[in-house]
């Protein structure tokens, strides 16, 4: 997401593309792929080819077990620290501290397996231990009421300290999403949470284009939820309308920059959707109902998800 202040825009983060943005194999099958190349062409019989795709196909095999392993332990690890997390989110996390405790519990799980899932990276910082928690969060908050919350397509989020550059465009950005990962600019974020009533919140934002991206724009991936994305072609029948309508000039709730093209006017709706829950119930119903049905929670009501996944 550039600066909302700039009057010049780049596209959207979605549709950020560069020759870095192509999505590569795994090391291990890059080498298989490779290996097993160079070895057709010397065999006659094939033998060779069969045995060094079985050890490949084992060595995967075992790659994932131990990643599994690896991933319940930092889960363990993560829950572990329920008191410390529990406090920390009810202080700067609005829509966590109005969740009634079994609600809590089912948050911080999901936060727990976030943060073991991902590699969080600093750039011009000291990575502090709060900043995997409060970013995980950001995207369990939006996710809430989903059977898939993870955004497995994404391995890294990167954390910038201020706004920054992104290749050739001329304006700053305070966060973006690509196939390479998530990355946010920390003091923003912190400052998206200060007021959670102005509908200007950089992680609700950029975690909103991550789901979308996971969806709609990876390919095949873990992540991808086709009960979110068969809802969201029925969210957009009410939804294209009012972007049309404010790209030929009309304003409402949301910020004008929702109209610079629909994947930001996706983002700006669900800040909206959880930080003026209210306002948008009562001045864009249908678009507040479009929203509740999509992501499977109402925010104004105590338990947030609507029907339990």
């Amino acid at each position: 997401m550039p600066q909302k202040t700039q009057s010049l825009m780049p596209q959207d983060s979605l549709l950020i593309t560069s020759a870095a943005d192509s999505v590569r194999l795994q090391d291990s099958l890059n080498q298989l792929q490779a290996a097993s190349i160079a070895h057709t062409t010397k065999t006659r019989d094939g033998s060779g080819f069969f045995i060094l795709l079985f050890i490949g196909i084992a060595s995967l095999i075992i790659y994932k077990v131990w990643k599994k392993y690896q991933r319940r332990q930092a889960f363990e690890t993560n829950l572990s620290h329920f008191s410390e997390y529990d406090a920390s989110l009810a202080t700067y996390n609005e829509y966590y501290k109005s969740l009634p405790p079994d609600k809590r519990l089912r948050f911080m799980e999901r936060v727990s397996w976030f943060i073991a899932t991902k590699t969080f990276e600093c750039t011009d910082l000291p990575q502090e231990s709060i900043m995997p928690l409060l970013i995980s969060a950001a995207s369990v908050q939006i996710t809430f009421g989903l059977d898939k919350y993870l955004l497995d397509f994404f391995d890294t989020i990167y954390i910038m300290r201020h706004n920054y550059q992104f290749g050739l465009y001329p304006v700053a950005f305070e966060g973006h999403v690509n196939s390479n990962g998530i990355y946010l600019s920390w003091d923003n974020f912190l400052r998206g949470y200060e007021n959670y009533n102005d509908a200007d919140n950089v992680g609700i934002h950029e975690m909103a284009h991550a789901l979308a991206y996971v969806n709609f724009m990876a390919g095949a991936n873990d992540g991808k939820d086709e009960e979110f994305i068969k809802r969201f072609y029925n969210f957009s029948t009410v939804a294209r309308p009012i972007f049309n309508e404010m790209q030929n000039g009309k304003t409402n709730l949301l910020n004008q920059y929702a109209a610079t093209n629909y994947n930001e006017f996706w983002a700006v709706a669900v800040e909206n959707f959880f930080e003026k829950s209210l306002p948008m119930k009562v001045e864009m119903p249908e678009l507040y109902s479009a929203l509740c049905s999509l992501l499977n929670q109402d925010p104004l009501l105590p338990g947030k998800i609507i029907t339990i996944v």
